[in-house]
């Protein structure tokens, strides 16, 4: 049974297309929203130095954090108040991110 091709990630500045199919690693994180800074359920998917985030697995996603421009990636539990958090900063934003409780 084959699953249905996720649509790709077009940066709003560039509009280049981003292909996020064949993920090397994807699933469920909750991160923190830029303006609000609520904490909002998102699905990222890992494809190369590319993680993308979008609402769910299926939509195309909204975002993408350019992991070969990290500056830093540590552990941010003191700083978001979240068990298994951690902070991804690049040149030009900082994303605050934690894992949930894994469940079988």
């Amino acid at each position: 049974m084959s699953r249905l091709s996720r649509p790709p990630y077009i940066d709003a500045a560039t509009g280049v297309a981003y292909d996020t199919d064949k993920a090397e690693f994807e699933g469920y994180l909750t991160k923190q929203s830029m303006w609000l800074r609520d904490w909002r359920r998102r699905y990222f998917i890992l494809k190369g130095s590319r993680l993308f985030f979008a609402k769910t697995p299926h939509e195309a996603p909204h975002g993408m954090i350019d992991l070969s421009r990290c500056t830093t990636v540590k552990s941010a539990d003191l700083k978001s108040h979240k068990k298994h958090s951690f902070e991804i900063s690049t040149p030009d934003t900082t994303y605050l991110l934690y894992a949930g409780e894994i469940t079988r």
